[in-house]
């Protein structure tokens, strides 16, 4: 593939990964609910920080780091993936009225929502996945830095585009979710699937280490 075909593929590829349900965009989904417009927003800015983060890792520095051990990634998602257990249970447990009024948001608050994003991004298997296996794949061995600019600002809006839909979405159907009963359904169902996707890929991780 030339160069502009694999950016598009990069790109479709991404839009896809964003769009399909995953931890990163079910919690933007759950803050939009929780705490209210300005919160999602503050949580996509995280969430988008995260991904750039693992994007520049592939870009500069992912070589050197296979050269370090070959199942770099590896470990790193087996580790994602039991955080991402945790944040499931975390979601299974949650007794609290889910939907609430437009919050109002000090600097901690802003702080605190910010990182809860990053957070998500950084420990998130899918994503890690993505980035530092799928990207690779690819792009194969050309080298990116000379595209890194435009890679940065692909993935900025087009991330941007998704977690807006999301935070939109959220924040259209919090009428629906007045109901506790309704709410205790898509806490419990959104924790299997954490659950189910860490569990995925906690096994698939393992079964190639060994």
């Amino acid at each position: 593939m030339d160069v502009l075909t694999q950016i598009f593929t990069y790109s479709l590829t991404l839009a896809l990964a964003a769009f399909l349900p995953g931890p990163g965009m079910t919690g933007l989904m759950f803050k939009t609910l929780s705490q209210g417009y300005w919160s999602g927003i503050l949580m996509l800015l995280g969430l988008i920080t995260g991904d750039i983060i693992f994007l520049s890792i592939s870009i500069f520095f992912i070589s050197y780091l296979t050269q370090l051990s070959s199942n770099f990634s590896a470990y790193i998602v087996i580790i994602s993936c039991f955080y991402l257990l945790f944040i499931a249970y975390k979601f299974w447990m949650f007794n609290e009225n889910l939907v609430q009024e437009q919050a109002v948001l000090d600097v901690n608050k802003t702080f605190s929502t910010y990182r809860d994003g990053l957070l998500i991004t950084l420990s998130n298997p899918k994503t890690i996945s993505f980035y530092l296996a799928l990207v690779p794949a690819i792009f194969g061995l050309n080298s990116l830095q000379q595209y890194s600019l435009l890679l940065i600002i692909i993935t900025v809006i087009t991330l941007s585009i998704i977690g807006s839909l999301y935070i939109f979405f959220s924040w259209k159907i919090k009428k629906i979710l007045k109901n506790i009963k309704i709410q205790r359904i898509l806490l419990k169902s959104l924790s299997l699937m954490m659950s189910f996707l860490a569990v995925v890929m906690l096994y698939k991780e393992v079964i190639l280490l060994n």
